[in-house]
């Protein structure tokens, strides 16, 4: 296999990217995906050439001299409710004809999530992949980047050539992973390499509050997967954590191993992990404190800042950000120096009309019924009205760069307390979410960030103590809550009966696990 006459090999960039929360009552439409993003052509390399996220990494691949990088559509969305039909349809109705439009091609790269659920397709990414494979035919090898919350299934890896996931939470390997697969595909062109994939669905869900790469379980999972990249042949491993907030059949663990032309090989590793991380499968739940006692336990340790991880709203996951429970508790206990960042559209507008510097009373919380936490009516003054716009140059979460909260109010509600009120939900990854609207993150006491693991990156810088609240929410700790209707069983923690095939001393000459961890995230 090699490029077209001696061209330049002429590769494709597209995606749609979106992570959903099929509890979610907030479905995905296209006016979501235009709020947050469907960029095309040269827009693409303007938000991604110096960001450090997955297209980021596809865009690098150019820098070979024989190699053609052509971006066509990614579109992205924040994580919500289920995407519409039509909406799915549309954009990967674009995504095919700006192939079939431009090319042809030597290679696709796909940037996609891995745990989208359309209204017609529970396995979205799977769709999106096999439309691609069938318009491209079975010769043109095409590379998967997925995020390391893919709910990966068996049809997805039989329609790709290489498919490498995120093997960091919080996911600040973004970049890195893409270029790994967009050096695997353009290997693969030239024929230098002759990829085998393997893959193994393991019938265990990991809690959101476990999934931390720098915590065990997980890290020393990762140690062990990054310990087969050391064997002669193993070109690539990942390991998928699984979204469980999604709930379709493919939902749970899973890992993956690609070899250089040796399906058996491949097999075999993967099976070996597999094993590993169904071995550790009772260490996969946790039991953080509720709000209450997060607060109690705040103020009696007095260690500033501290970071309080809003499991039930995370944002990142599909929660709504508007969730006053840690606020009420705060407000309770007389908590002074509390910030909290809430999306509430509303009371954004309710404040730009007083103007800077005026006292209002506004509504926050939730808008909808039977959405968790309850509205409050708080009395305060505007101190600031900011456009929302910043730009992170490291490398946090998802690798992003630039960020738009939509028009943002720092609302003063005494005893030093704020709310920075969004008019656009985005995710609490950055630290300059907070610096560009003048407030200084290591002068407050506690902080809210609705997030559990993806805030992590960005506060550790600040935080001298970062504590789980396990509160409700759609992105609940409590898995056992959520009425699934379509996830496989049995499965391991809600069926006792769930099994996998062991295998005698599954790991050999990498045992015991090193605890370390992966390169980065030490």
């Amino acid at each position: 296999m090699g490029t077209r006459g001696g061209a330049l090999m002429r590769v494709a960039v597209a995606g749609i990217l979106h992570e959903t929360n099929t509890f979610s009552p907030i479905p995905t439409d296209m006016a979501r995906f235009d709020d947050y993003g469907i960029l095309r052509g040269d827009e693409i390399v303007t938000q991604h050439a110096e960001a450090h996220t997955t297209v980021a990494g596809y865009l690098a691949i150019a820098r070979e001299p024989d190699v053609e990088v052509v971006p066509l559509i990614v579109a992205w969305a924040n994580p919500a409710g289920t995407i519409t039909a039509s909406t799915f349809e549309t954009l990967l109705a674009e995504v095919l004809d700006a192939l079939r439009e431009n090319g042809p091609w030597d290679a696709v790269l796909l940037a996609q999530h891995g745990a989208a659920v359309s209204e017609v397709f529970p396995d979205a990414d799977f769709e999106v992949v096999r439309r691609v494979r069938e318009l491209v035919g079975p010769a043109v090898p095409v590379g998967v980047a997925l995020d390391m919350h893919a709910n990966i299934s068996a049809a997805l890896v039989e329609q790709a050539t290489v498919i490498v996931g995120f093997q960091t939470n919080p996911h600040i390997d973004a970049r890195e992973r893409a270029d790994e697969v967009a050096r695997l595909i353009t290997a693969t062109v030239r024929g230098t390499i002759r990829p085998a994939m393997a893959f193994e669905s393991i019938p265990a869900v990991i809690n959101i509050v476990r999934q931390s790469t720098l915590e065990s379980p997980m890290r020393e999972i990762m140690t062990a997967a990054t310990s087969i990249l050391d064997e002669a042949g193993i070109l690539s491993v990942t390991v998928a954590e699984g979204y469980p907030y999604a709930d379709v059949a493919q939902m749970g663990m899973s890992c993956l191993v690609i070899s250089d032309g040796s399906p058996q090989m491949a097999r075999q590793a993967t099976r070996r992990l597999a094993t590993l991380i169904w071995a550790a499968r009772d260490d996969f739940q946790g039991h953080p404190p509720g709000p209450h006692d997060a607060i109690r336990s705040s103020l009696e340790d007095a260690v500033w800042p501290t970071v309080l991880l809003d499991v039930g709203d995370n944002i990142g996951a599909g929660g709504p950000g508007h969730s006053t429970i840690l606020l009420e508790a705060a407000l309770a206990a007389k908590v002074t120096g509390f910030l909290v960042i809430l999306h509430d559209r509303d009371a954004v507008d309710a404040c730009v009309e007083a103007g800077i510097g005026a006292t209002v009373e506004v509504q926050v919380g939730p808008p909808l019924a039977g959405m968790h936490g309850r509205p409050m009516r708080v009395h305060g003054d505007v101190r600031r009205i900011s456009d929302g716009r910043y730009e992170e140059p490291t490398a946090v979460h998802g690798g992003f760069r630039f960020f738009e909260a939509g028009t943002t109010v720092v609302l003063d509600i005494g005893d030093d307390n704020l709310i920075v009120l969004t008019s656009k939900l985005t995710l609490p990854i950055s630290l300059q979410q907070l610096i560009s609207i003048g407030i200084v993150p290591a002068d407050r006491k506690i902080i809210v960030a609705k997030g559990v693991v993806s805030p992590q990156a960005a506060y550790s810088r600040i935080a001298k103590r970062m504590m789980l609240v396990d509160t409700p929410g759609v992105t609940s700790r409590d898995l056992e809550g959520l009425e699934y209707q379509r996830r496989r069983r049995p499965l391991h923690p809600f069926e006792s009966d769930a099994t996998y095939p062991a295998i005698a001393n599954p790991l050999g000459r990498i045992e015991p696990i090193k605890r370390v961890g992966l390169p980065g995230l030490t």
